[in-house]
């Protein structure tokens, strides 16, 4: 992810205690719905990111009603420029999803959204040089201005299930429902995945008949 405004908007709300308080309480929320956080795990600096992607842009604080992103930007109204507050605004209209990697070339990735069906182009593609072409992983996009950037993180799922994931995305997509569970679900199978190293995948990537089930983070 190449944008300072999102480096800037981290390193506030982690070290100033009015975004830092509600920390403890939004990592058991995460973790209730998208699997442990465990520095054991391979992909944990991944992990960790995504929990603090969703906390700072999607979860709202409940001494504001706000998402850390909106109070900032609130409480910074009068200190930050116009264009750099622009900057900010931008980073809550991300696409959180599951995507597929379609090709990379020099600089830049193309990946679909398995949600919408949009393709994405992408700057930076070392981000993404060690997949192959249709692999599936968890992330989000940002736009500023015309360009798209990936954010800090990536789940990667195992390739062999990717059928299995793919069938599960285009009901999702089909029944019209939300799909915030969906996606964590998947990062609750990743964690699975990295944790029960000896489990068949096909008992870890099973998906319930009737829709999925869990509770939006």
């Amino acid at each position: 992810m190449n944008s300072q405004y999102f480096e800037n908007l981290i390193g506030a709300i982690m070290e100033e205690d009015r975004f830092r308080g509600e920390l403890a309480m939004a990592k058991k929320e995460f973790e209730e719905v998208a699997g442990q956080l465990m520095e054991s795990d391979r992909s944990f600096y991944a992990r960790i990111n995504a929990f603090h992607n969703w906390y700072v842009l999607d979860r709202t604080m409940a001494k504001t009603g706000k998402t850390p992103l909106a109070y900032y930007l609130e409480f910074n109204a009068n200190s930050i420029p116009e264009d750099a507050a622009e900057g900010y605004r931008e980073l809550g209209q991300n696409v959180n999803s599951l995507f597929k990697l379609l090709k990379i070339s020099r600089d830049r990735a193309y990946v679909r959204d398995m949600m919408s069906r949009k393709k994405h182009v992408v700057e930076g593609a070392e981000q993404l040089a060690f997949l192959e072409r249709g692999d599936l992983f968890n992330t989000r996009v940002f736009k500023h201005g015309k360009q798209e950037y990936l954010t800090n993180y990536l789940i990667l799922h195992p390739l062999s299930v990717s059928k299995i994931i793919r069938a599960e995305a285009r009901k999702v997509r089909k029944s019209g429902r939300d799909s915030r569970a969906f996606l964590n679900r998947l990062l609750f199978f990743h964690s699975r995945w990295e944790q029960f190293t000896q489990m068949d995948l096909d008992k870890i990537y099973r998906f319930p008949a009737e829709g999925n089930g869990n509770p939006d983070v």
